[in-house]
């Protein structure tokens, strides 16, 4: 279950309009299925997730990394993600939207500054960073006039601390990047490709194995078949469009790949656990 609060708009004086802005924060509690998010990405948006129980598994960019409470986990804008349970224990996790970020020495829409830094403890951030997210959640639902104002001051404070953690990874970015492997690039074409119903046998001809090599590898390393990732693909950009437009679901489907909005609504429904207009209707948007 994804609780989600939208953040008001905040006037700030002139010389914070161009800071970073909370545009939500959301209370999660996900389990191993990946039905309540599946993998998906934010344009504009940077996401900073704070692990409070259970053991995550988080496929950030392509890299799996394991949480524990206590870790901040980080996706900059742009980068496709997914957060699962590790084990039967569901993982709770607050996790704030960030717009407008440009931080000294970092490419718009950036929180860390590679791979290294999309995991970190916390350490002994960890008590205040945790009541600061409640302390907003709590504001937000109460409709606080002040709560604006709270969540702008607790994301200065939030962000100032990932930077400073962040900067203990950096030197992890000059050892040389691992060549990809086969499941890799068949992963990173689809994410190109995903709106289009590219077979097992084009797969098979572009990387020039057989579809059963390109089945047995991309599920060894992933756990579910090319196939079934390219709709998690598609229900995720969708999940993301529902709840960030005011598009049609029409035109959604279209967008993500389906030309029937009918079997669009079957297969999200079998994916998220309802249809794409109630997974709407339970959003609340910015």
């Amino acid at each position: 279950m994804i609780h989600m609060h939208a953040v008001p708009a905040f006037f700030s004086p002139a010389h914070l309009a161009d800071m970073p802005k909370m545009e939500y924060l959301t209370n999660s509690e996900v389990d191993q299925s990946g039905k309540y998010r599946a993998i998906h990405s934010h344009d504009d948006i940077v996401e900073i997730s704070l692990v409070c129980t259970g053991q995550g598994i988080h496929n950030i960019g392509g890299q799996e990394f394991q949480s524990k409470p206590g870790d901040l986990v980080l996706y900059n804008a742009g980068i496709l993600h997914q957060d699962l349970a590790a084990g039967a224990q569901s993982l709770r996790f607050f996790c704030c939207g960030v717009s407008g970020v440009q931080l000294d020495g970092l490419p718009p829409g950036c929180i860390v500054s590679g791979q290294a830094g999309y995991q970190m403890a916390s350490g002994r951030y960890f008590p205040f960073l945790q009541s600061g997210f409640e302390n907003v959640e709590h504001a937000l639902i109460e409709k606080n006039p002040y709560a604006a104002g709270l969540a702008q001051g607790f994301l200065q404070a939030l962000i100032s601390i990932v930077r400073a953690l962040d900067s203990l990874t950096r030197a992890d970015d000059a050892l040389p990047a691992p060549q990809p492997s086969l499941a890799e690039q068949i992963r990173q074409y689809i994410d190109r490709h995903y709106t289009q119903n590219v077979s097992l046998e084009e797969l098979a001809s572009l990387f020039h194995v057989s579809r059963f090599h390109v089945t047995h590898a991309f599920t060894k390393a992933f756990g579910v078949s090319p196939i079934q990732y390219r709709t998690r693909r598609r229900i995720g950009e969708a999940q993301s469009l529902l709840t960030s437009s005011d598009y049609s679901i029409t035109y959604i489907a279209g967008a993500v790949g389906y030309d029937d909005p009918n079997r669009f609504s079957q297969v999200f429904t079998k994916v998220v656990g309802m249809p794409p207009s109630r997974y709407r209707d339970l959003s609340v948007r910015s």
